[in-house]
């Protein structure tokens, strides 16, 4: 008979079953580890779609380019005209498990894919947060530009990436990262928040 697998996150090498988390000077990184993860496509000017997503997760997905929204626990960050990227805590099923079957269901021009298996979150809080990923990254993410709710998809240390803007008052900002991408991105800020260059004197 076959062991079931034990659940791990993608950055559990770097501390066991906790999860990983350091402190860098004006930086603390942390792994958000096992979140749910859904794909949601559907033209927003179609009600049908519109009004389900509504009925299943009790909010409207956001509609102004680049910007998320939080509703209790479930975050929805707008990815394109027709696309959102869902996130939901792990013990958040109901919601989320009846939209993916529903959309899926139906012979409608909408669709939701569950990601939950190949992504995670880095969150960087701290005073340094900016200054440590605008060494990786050409968005301008000052506080004028990048003010909590925005959120923006572009490229962290060449890796594909979406920035979350969660709070000004401590600097968070969550970095959604594909899997396979998780341990060199986490490798690369931790390099990056230890150069001598970063820290002056």
């Amino acid at each position: 008979m076959s062991e079931k697998l034990a659940m791990c996150s993608p950055l559990n090498t770097f501390n066991g079953d906790d999860a990983p988390r350091v402190e860098l000077q004006g930086v603390v990184l942390t792994e958000l580890p096992f979140l749910r993860y859904a794909n949601v496509r559907f033209q927003s000017d179609d009600a049908q779609p519109s009004r389900k997503f509504r009925r299943l997760m009790g909010f409207d997905v956001p509609l102004d380019p680049n910007t998320f929204i939080l509703h209790e626990e479930n975050l929805c960050a707008w990815l394109g005209p027709d696309e959102w990227l869902v996130i939901t805590p792990p013990h958040v099923r109901t919601s989320l498990d009846a939209m993916l079957n529903e959309f899926v269901s139906d012979n409608e021009f909408s669709t939701c894919v569950d990601i939950s298996a190949s992504q995670t979150i880095i969150r960087a809080v701290g005073p340094k947060t900016i200054e440590l990923l605008g060494r990786g990254v050409t968005y301008d993410l000052h506080p004028s530009n990048f003010s909590p709710g925005c959120c923006v998809q572009t490229m962290l240390a060449r890796t594909a990436v979406t920035l979350l803007a969660q709070t000004a008052e401590d600097l968070t900002i969550d970095i959604v990262v594909r899997r396979s991408f998780a341990d060199y991105l986490w490798r690369w800020l931790n390099d990056a928040g230890q150069e001598s260059a970063f820290y002056p004197g």
